[in-house]
């Protein structure tokens, strides 16, 4: 299983709410309003960057699809309240 954080910037309302239920679909948390964090295993990678990339408009959007070792993931820091709390197997958090 690969962890992996989504970010990305879509201008067009349709096309924003189509990629994040496109996440969720992939078993993806909301984190941040335009940002979605969790585990998958490796070969699924490549369809969240095949949704990705059929639902945004390329010339205008930017989607990063960030995959994150164990040892990354444990290493973050979260500042303030988080909005999937012990959603994503936290190890250790801190939150300041």
């Amino acid at each position: 299983m690969a962890r992996i954080i989504v970010v990305y910037d879509v201008s067009n309302d349709k096309a924003r709410q189509r990629l994040a239920e496109a996440l969720m679909r992939h078993g993806l948390k909301r984190i941040q309003r335009s940002a979605f964090a969790g585990s998958l295993p490796a070969s699924k990678l490549k369809d969240v960057a095949r949704d990705a990339e059929r639902i945004i408009d390329e010339s205008r959007d930017v989607v990063h699809i960030i995959p994150l070792s164990d040892r990354e993931w444990d290493n973050r820091v979260v500042l303030g309240k988080p909005l999937w709390g012990d959603l994503l197997g936290n190890k250790s958090i801190a939150i300041i």
